[in-house]
């Protein structure tokens, strides 16, 4: 049946809204039987938009016969100012009867899944809809043909990158630790001959995410295009994701996750999948670093976690190895984009070898094992001589010229002009370095949005201290949030001692 419509003019607001925004005035969306968060149809001519959502309703911004449309919206349809557009309610997606069935603990289909999805990719579903789907998916979880279902969702959606060369790997942590390991595993993988085109998040809740790091050295914004001529000249190529759509739903997602830290394992799992399919990984490790204030706290969470990996991948036509690592100490001595960037940099060039270092080559030595460039037990010992031969350097800075050279050298790379080193109130040995604590003091002090900001730690486990020794010292380009952090590290203490007295009753 033909929806009652009404002709109105297009007023576009300069507004940048990420979907499909628009605004009636009250009385028309009366006429039409609209209320805020309704969805509209509008017709411009042969352009026609089923899914954009009344924001709101109002009876000073608009005339009663105008349609206010966010950017998006208005690019979309091509509209002008005063073009007249045909507007109508829409009817509601049926994939909601999906969601309604998912947050009553029912096992969703996986054609129902694909339907949830494609109706987020075409704007259907409201942010409301898709939170309630998404803790739904939180609170009931995901099972192993769901979680399928939704790779597979997410990745019919998306872009895919078809190499010419092969074998492709890759490796993806789930997070909640410093140090970009990637930022090593790709320049040694590249140089032992394989190829890892490395699509990176930036930071969501760490101090830096990988591509915050990468674009401290060079370009992360690039096209398909080009991500396929830097793989397959250099190897490897470590850029940032969103900028290609390999899985524009999972962005969208994560978008309305972000509020309440959501992160349900299943939509992990299927997101992460997902993007390695549309790159045609064939073999990845999965690094799940597990301790205290990470996202898995212990190894029988872990263990189940890398189970499911392993499971969905090979479901997707890759193999798919998964280790769990030490996530209760910092990985390397940096919080914070320019910091891990520079200490990256200098394990390549040689300066040390640290617990960084050893988790890179640990990883690499996994999928040089995996994808049989090595015999078992020797991919450790092949990695390690690639980083420290050289290799692995020269291959970074062919990487990094190949996406567009910004530094090249640990020595070129700029700290924040202020800071404050936060000293030993007493002497003793450190017992731990709280990970959450120093990301929470890197992102006071500006990380990740001010790249030169962050924590550089002094000290590690077993490191004896005497009053007055530097633990670490914050970086800031903000007088004031160098001082609000330096506050934050005096009442945290995020470097705590070894002590007899474990706690005191009364």
């Amino acid at each position: 049946m033909e929806a009652y419509s009404l002709e109105l003019k297009a007023k576009p607001f300069a507004i940048n809204a990420g979907r499909h925004i628009a605004i009636l005035h009250a009385e028309t969306a009366a006429r039409l039987g609209l209320h805020p968060l309704d969805r509209i149809e509008i017709q411009n001519r042969e352009k026609k938009i089923r899914t954009a959502t009344v924001i709101d309703t109002t009876d000073t911004v608009l005339k009663k016969d105008e349609i206010g449309l966010f950017s998006e919206l208005a690019e979309l349809l091509e509209a002008e100012d005063s073009h007249r557009l045909e507007v109508s309610a829409a009817g509601i997606p049926d994939s909601l009867n999906s969601i309604k069935k998912k947050l009553n603990g029912a096992t969703i289909t996986s054609e129902e899944i694909k339907s949830i999805v494609r109706d987020i990719n075409s704007n259907k579903l409201s942010d409301i809809e898709l939170s309630a789907f998404m803790t739904a998916v939180h609170i009931r979880g995901f099972d192993l043909n769901e979680t399928v279902a939704m790779a597979q969702a997410l990745s019919e959606n998306g872009r895919k990158i078809k190499f010419d060369v092969s074998p492709i790997v890759d490796k993806h942590s789930i997070g909640g630790i410093n140090g970009r390991a990637t930022m090593l595993v790709v320049p040694i993988v590249a140089a032992a001959g394989l190829y890892i085109p490395k699509t990176s998040s930036r930071s969501i809740t760490s101090a830096a995410g990988t591509a915050d790091s990468m674009e401290v050295l060079a370009n992360v914004n690039l096209s398909a295009a080009k991500v396929k001529e830097i793989t397959e000249k250099e190897g490897g190529i470590i850029m940032w994701g969103g900028s290609l759509d390999l899985a524009p739903v999972d962005d969208k997602i994560i978008r309305v996750e972000y509020p309440l830290s959501q992160n349900p394992q299943g939509q992990v799992i299927a997101s992460v999948i997902a993007k390695k399919a549309a790159v045609g990984s064939k073999f990845v490790v999965i690094d799940i670093p597990i301790g205290q204030g990470m996202k898995i706290s212990d190894r029988q969470q872990g263990s189940a976690m890398a189970e499911k990996f392993i499971a969905v991948g090979r479901r997707m036509g890759m193999r798919v190895e998964a280790v769990l690592t030490d996530g209760s100490q910092p990985s390397g001595n940096a919080f914070g984009p320019a910091l891990e960037a520079k200490n990256v940099m200098q394990i390549l060039e040689g300066e040390y070898f640290d617990n960084l270092a050893q988790k890179s080559c640990e990883l690499c030595g996994v999928l040089f094992e995996l994808a049989g460039k090595t015999e078992a037990g020797q991919g450790f010992d092949y990695a390690k001589k690639i980083l420290k031969s050289g290799k692995a350097l020269t291959k970074m800075q062919q990487i990094i010229k190949a996406q567009g050279k910004r530094v090249n050298s640990s020595k070129k790379i700029e700290m924040a002009p202020y800071s404050a080193e936060i000293r030993a109130e007493s002497e003793g040995e450190v017992a731990r370095a709280n990970v959450k604590k120093l990301i929470e003091l890197a992102k006071i002090a500006g990380a990740p949005y001010d790249k030169k900001a962050g924590v550089l730690l002094n000290v590690e486990q077993g490191h004896a201290v005497e009053k007055g020794g530097v633990l670490y010292t914050i970086y800031s380009e903000n007088k004031r949030k160098l001082a609000l952090a330096e506050k934050l590290a005096l009442a945290s203490k995020p470097v705590e001692f070894e002590k007899i007295i474990l706690e005191k009753i009364s």
